[in-house]
């Protein structure tokens, strides 16, 4: 492949992806089936009992992330059982249920505390905006989740859940490691009042990364202020994100020998971002039978980055502007029967959106409107139902200089709905079966770059059905499912469908026909000793494009790896330390776009990390060293342009709680 069709194949996702950027983690000991102190927000958007819901759900608590000395979420998650992570020029990708890299941030939904960071163009979600040390929890529903969240949570939803200011300690953090990375952040807490408290948090990053022409510079502020009561729970929220970033670009096969060099033609490119998030959310109980909760989010982002291509060196410089703001009301109501509680949920979602991006004179003001219920009735003391649905309405208002610009609305619907049922066997197990309808709408980029002779896209709509079953050991937990994901007029970028007149590169985006994923996970965790615990998970896939263009018909989706095996101890030395030990195996792929399954695939790998910490009293020493046999691989490819993935890496990070 040229140089000059390398580019050209890569531009339509590149552009918008570049320019936005557009663990031990020994996770949280499983409860015994039925514990009412346990509680998951992402699966019903009130606090839930997990046992009721009929789905996959992993929960990272914040002892979880302590004890794996992780500074990026990328660690704490790589290590989940059924995700798969990527890396491109130090900014993550997270792909679920047999979902490329590509398409993940348009079908993996995550939130911050509710708030959306994925965008309404194909900008990935930007997770190097949330701090580490900021997470509470972290919270992973496996599986479509439409009727709840609406567009984009087709394959799942990971909600980050951060300090409220509730948890009294304070903290401080120092770290220093590879690639002459330099960090430190403060998060203090203080009680205004019996009801009133604030947390105040900020960080300063400073690092090379692992390639040439890779240097991030990074400073964040956040103020919360906190009311609770036995009735009342606010939080209203300020946060600031500055960062300049200078990024190396995709690098051709022949230039792999140095892994770590960046191509000429990059040499000016950067990505420089500014954003501010606003946020109020309040949860009130009205009496003994009803409570309601209200999100009011509001996020205004400035990006000005330099975008070149293989082979392509520009000096232009681009501008991306956001603005996006939401308003989610929602009631509860709960009426206890003889066989159990029944709960009824109804909400309201409006989403506003307005963005600008100077390239392409390309701009949309985009507005989804939602209506849903979602019901629990338990049918037995041992067996729930869930029924559960939704109705979507959007419009977008979308100019672009070269497929419209005069100017086109577009409007669209979609409908999502849950039949799902869970059963405990007894107090140690469950099962629970699921059936989903789930949709997503097309995003900006993808409905100003359409095939020729097409005007808008339809929207993305699918089948997900999963099987599952949990069981609590007596020294671990074993849990196990089954799912099969199909996707109807699934939305891609194809490089061999005829694109708009005036278009400076072949392919186009489309509504790609049916494609299915039939899965199966296993994770088991053991608690070999009263000092050493291990655990063990295995995901399988096989993800097809089942009808669409003659050329991918029968093809493997790309950038999906079959198999992925995630293994780990964490052993407790003595009462300071403690040590932990984590092994990836990621499984060969196809190229991310190459739905013809003609380029060559990405080797499989095996990646061993490690991490060690000492504890005194308020104090903490934590070292931690990923890849640690500096093992060369390929993270991300794109049409035979390539991304390599850190060569091995440590730091130290030493905390204080006051």
């Amino acid at each position: 492949m040229t140089q000059q069709t390398l580019a050209a194949r890569s531009a339509a996702a590149a552009i918008t992806a570049i320019c936005g950027f557009g663990a031990p983690t020994a996770y949280a000991e499983e409860p015994v089936i039925g514990d009412d102190n346990t509680v998951v927000i992402t699966a019903s958007r009130f606090k839930e009992e997990s046992v009721r819901l009929p789905t996959n759900i992993t929960i990272i608590s914040k002892e979880d992330i302590e004890r794996s000395n992780a500074t990026q979420i990328a660690q704490l998650l790589k290590r989940v059982a059924g995700i798969q992570v990527s890396s491109v020029s130090g900014k993550t990708t997270v792909s679920m249920r047999g979902i490329s890299a590509e398409q993940a941030s348009n079908n993996v939904l995550i939130q911050v505390d509710g708030r959306r960071l994925n965008y309404t163009d194909i900008a990935a979600p930007d997770l190097e905006s949330v701090l580490v040390a900021d997470i509470e929890r972290i919270e992973i529903i496996q599986g479509a989740a439409s009727t709840l969240y609406g567009d984009q949570a087709v394959a799942g939803v990971i909600n980050i859940i951060t300090h409220s200011g509730k948890n009294k300690e304070s903290s401080a953090n120092l770290v220093g490691g590879s690639y002459g990375t330099v960090q430190g952040s403060l998060n203090l807490n203080h009680a205004l009042s019996q009801d009133w408290s604030f947390l105040l948090s900020a960080n300063y990053l400073e690092t090379d990364n692992y390639r040439d022409h890779n240097e991030r510079e990074q400073s964040q502020l956040g103020l919360k202020f906190h009311y609770l009561t036995e009735t009342s729970d606010w939080l209203f929220e300020l946060n600031t994100n500055n960062e300049d970033l200078n990024t190396p670009g995709a690098l051709l096969e022949s230039d792999l020998d140095k892994s770590t060099q960046s191509r000429p033609e990059f040499a000016n490119d950067y990505v420089d971002t500014q954003q501010g998030v606003l946020r109020v959310f309040g949860q009130e109980t009205i009496d003994d039978n009803w409570q309601y909760a209200i999100d009011v989010n509001y996020l205004d982002s400035d990006i000005e980055s330099i975008n070149s291509f293989v082979g392509f060196p520009t000096t232009t410089v681009n501008t991306t502007d956001r603005k996006q703001w939401s308003v989610y009301p929602r009631i509860k109501g709960q009426w206890q029967a003889d066989s159990g509680s029944i709960d009824w949920i109804n909400g309201l979602d409006y989403d506003h959106a307005e963005y600008a991006f100077s390239l392409l004179g390309r701009g949309n003001e985009q507005v989804v409107k939602s209506v849903y219920s979602q019901l629990f009735v338990p049918v037995s003391q041992h067996t729930d139902l869930e029924l559960a649905a939704r109705y979507a309405r959007v419009e977008d208002d979308l100019v672009d200089f070269m497929v419209y610009p005069t100017g086109i609305k577009l409007k669209n619907s979609a409908t999502a709905y849950d039949l799902g049922a869970s059963h405990q066997f007894d107090k140690r197990s469950k099962g629970y079966v699921r059936f989903s309808k789930n949709y997503r709408f097309a995003k900006v980029d993808e409905q100003s770059y359409t095939a020729d002779g097409v005007v808008g896209l339809e929207p993305q709509t699918g089948d997900s059905l999963e099987v599952g079953y949990e069981q609590t050991l007596g020294h671990g937990f074993l849990k196990l499912s089954v799912y099969q994901l199909e996707l109807d007029d699934e939305i891609f970028f194809d490089p061999a469908v005829t694109p708009p007149p005036g278009a400076f590169f072949p392919g186009a985006n489309v509504n790609g026909g049916r494609s299915e994923r039939l899965g199966f996970i296993a994770d088991y965790q053991a608690d070999i000793s009263s000092k050493l615990t291990s655990g063990i998970n295995y995901h399988y896939v096989d993800a097809e494009i089942k009808q669409g263009e003659p050329s991918s018909q029968g093809s493997t989706i790309p950038g999906v790896s079959e198999h992925t095996i995630n293994g780990w101890f964490d052993w407790q030395i003595d009462k300071v330390a403690n040590w932990y030990l984590e092994v990836n195996y990621r499984g060969s792929r196809y190229q991310e776009g190459d739905v013809a399954n003609a380029l060559p695939k990405i080797e499989s790998h095996v990646i061993l990390s490690s991490a060690i910490n000492w504890r005194w009293q308020q104090l903490t020493l934590g070292i931690r060293v990923d890849n640690l046999l500096d093992k060369e691989y390929i993270d991300y490819a794109q049409f035979g342009g390539y991304y390599p993935a850190n060569g091995r890496n440590g730091y130290a990070k030493l905390s204080y709680r006051f």
